[in-house]
């Protein structure tokens, strides 16, 4: 009996801004590339993936031999022109109308709209769904949740079922979505050896010295986008009061994923932390891949985010590369931490003064970084990319 029949049919549309394999960063796109990882490896779904196009991600989906990708070029004017008229005619005929967000989904349904799948999985994108996938594949078409509701936006959604990454950010899509659909947690993942590989001390003090650091200084990692609701100026705040030239932070990210690019909120962080001279140091934008000798190379790692996160892929890299943490309290990243690796400072009036105090703490206890360093490495386990496909897996079976 040929049980390759038996494998979900499963395609996965990414939202059409960066490229998978993720070549150029992205959390949904790194999320997508781990789970073709591992149907490379455990073959359990018949995986498809719609990306766009980019040389480097196309020269690499030549090494996978289980997941078909369907790489789309970028729209031409023409296609974006149609696009934009199309919408618009169609909004005025209709106001509940759910437009196609961008030409690149439109050129990823003529794709595939011949294809029979079990389910096609929006991963981002619009939460209430797009019209003209609803045609093609009626009650075939899931969203990838990968962001918390807000709770003042109550919305609607043709989705048939909702897969999230976190019970936080499922509850809030309950509360706020008017539609009834199942709801199932599937926890982000990664590659956690590569974070968890031991690198040796001349491989620490040339990244520190790299940037600018010393064996005696206390670093402090940052690595995320550089924006308002990731905590990156409280953060900035939080350094200066302290007074200990000896304490300093890298800064690794950029305004969105991929190069860095220039805005209101980065030119105030750029500012603040060019103040505080060498006690700063801004890298921009360092592709996750060569990310681990950094990660390495800091003593504690800070995640001051100021919304209510659906889950952060950065906390479970920093359990596994061994990085006590400092976290604010928020949203579904606290399923994913633990008190025995972090330490939760709440998003209050004090959160400034609240941070510098967990960061000197650490800084003045070394074998309670040693204890939450060890906890952290253990705990990231539950996270890897073969638990995440396994819950993946799971959840793409039909009830």
């Amino acid at each position: 009996m040929n049980t390759a029949i038996l494998k979900p049919r499963i395609c996965l549309i990414a939202p059409g801004l960066l490229p998978v394999p993720a070549t150029q960063g992205g959390a949904i796109e790194t999320l997508m590339t781990s789970l073709a990882d591992e149907n490379e490896r455990q073959q359990r779904l018949d995986l498809t993936v719609v990306t766009p196009a980019d040389t480097e991600s196309n020269n690499r989906i030549v090494a996978y031999s289980h997941t078909h990708f369907i790489s789309i070029p970028d729209a031409s004017p023409v296609r974006r022109f149609e696009h934009r008229w199309r919408n618009a005619l169609l909004r005025r005929i209709s106001r509940s109308y759910k437009p196609s967000p961008s030409a690149f989904y439109d050129q990823a349904l003529q794709s595939i709209r011949s294809e029979q799948f079990d389910a096609l999985i929006l991963e981002g994108g619009p939460a209430n769904g797009i019209a003209s996938f609803d045609r093609c594949f009626p009650s075939k078409i899931w969203y990838h949740l990968h962001y918390t509701p807000a709770l003042e936006e109550p919305f609607n959604s043709s989705a048939s079922r909702v897969l999230t990454v976190s019970n936080f950010a499922g509850k809030a899509w309950s509360e706020n979505c008017a539609t009834h659909q199942p709801v199932l947690t599937v926890y982000n993942g990664i590659d956690t050896s590569r974070f968890t590989r031991k690198i040796n001390l001349q491989e620490r003090q040339q990244i520190r010295r790299s940037v600018g650091f010393t064996d005696d200084d206390f670093v402090i990692l940052y690595c995320g986008r550089i924006i308002k609701e990731k905590g990156v100026l409280e953060l900035l705040k939080a350094v200066a009061s302290i007074n200990d030239s000896h304490v300093k932070l890298m800064i690794i990210g950029s305004s969105n994923f991929g190069p860095s690019q220039l805005t209101p909120y980065v030119a105030k962080v750029t500012s603040l932390a060019d103040s505080l001279g060498k006690r700063v140091v801004y890298t921009g934008y360092i592709p996750n891949i060569q990310l681990v000798p950094y990660s390495k190379s800091a003593d504690m790692q800070a995640i001051p985010s100021m919304c209510e996160e659906a889950a952060g892929l950065v906390g479970i890299e920093g359990m596994a590369a061994g990085l006590p943490l400092v976290v604010t309290h928020s949203g579904g990243l606290q399923e994913y931490v633990s008190s025995d690796c972090s330490i939760v400072v709440e998003r209050d009036d004090n959160l400034i003064e609240s941070l510098a105090d967990a960061i000197l703490t650490l800084r003045d206890d070394p074998s309670k970084r040693a204890r939450m360093a060890q906890a952290g490495v253990e705990r990231s386990r539950l996270f890897d990319t073969k638990a995440m496909y396994s819950q993946f897996v799971q959840a793409c079976k039909p009830y």
